[in-house]
């Protein structure tokens, strides 16, 4: 029967293996913070990075688990920062204090006050096509980033209007192309949610290196742009699996949204 209440076995079951599966989440973090760390550490600020790997595994943690997937995001990126060397201080304040306030609980937050509904099946947006959406959009931000990265010692602050610039021409070229008639509001919504945790936990960030880090305000033309462009790129790349694999893990009981 489609209506009848799952048994206690079920729920038990259920319980067990968010468990289970936010404890993966939180090896993968640590993994891939310790992989981040070391080798793509923004100059002078080791442990933040210009892409932020962790950042896909807490956008689907934060939703899919709850409040576990908070707490792996906090426990998984402490212990990657740990793993590379960050120094104790700076490595709370930059790792599971961000994680959890901004890349986790805001994000649900925002995802509950902004209704937004994700798919049971993909007969909205293929799969396909919406890895092709999603990974459009993050190689429009990745080439605006690198573009102003290899630029930024020639021309300094500058670089941040080329930036804005071949952003701009390159989601002319996403929308010409017809992609951009693929997005739906919910995808939009997730995409703004994304943007804004991801901008709240760069600042926290900048904040971090600029007093505990003694980076001054430099922390905030340095570290700033380039976290919140890692967590914003890695984030939509988390977008595409939580859209896609959502209604999976819910018929696994894997699913608290």
């Amino acid at each position: 029967m489609t209506n009848e209440t799952p048994s206690n076995f079920t729920r038990s079951r259920s319980k067990t293996g968010l468990f289970v599966a936010s404890a993966i989440w939180a090896a993968a973090i640590i993994v891939s913070a310790y992989i981040c760390s070391m080798l793509l550490s923004i100059p002078g600020a080791a442990g933040a990075s210009f892409f932020w790997l962790p950042q896909i595994f807490m956008v689907t943690g934060a939703i899919w688990f709850g409040w576990r997937g908070w707490v792996a995001a906090a426990v998984g990126t402490f212990i990657g920062g740990a793993l590379a060397g960050n120094p104790l201080a700076i490595n709370i304040a930059q790792n599971p204090v961000p994680a959890f306030i901004a890349n986790t609980f805001l994000l649900w937050v925002l995802f509950k006050a902004m209704r937004i509904r994700l798919p049971e099946h993909s007969q909205d947006l293929s799969k396909g096509m919406l890895v092709k959406v999603l990974l459009a959009i993050a190689g429009i931000i990745l080439l605006s980033m690198g573009v102003g990265y290899l630029l930024n010692p020639m021309i300094g602050k500058w670089g941040y209007l080329v930036v804005l610039a071949v952003t701009l021409l390159g989601f002319y070229v996403f929308n010409a192309s017809g992609l951009g008639s693929r997005l739906d509001k919910r995808l939009i919504n997730a995409i703004i949610a994304v943007v804004v945790t991801s901008i709240i936990s760069a600042v926290m960030g900048a904040i971090a290196w600029a007093t505990i880090g003694e980076m001054g305000a430099s922390a905030y033309s340095i570290v700033l742009p380039g976290w919140a462009m890692g967590d914003i790129v890695a984030g939509i790349l988390g977008l595409a699996v939580l859209w896609g694999l959502t209604g999976e893990m819910r018929r696994r009981g894997l699913s608290v949204y």
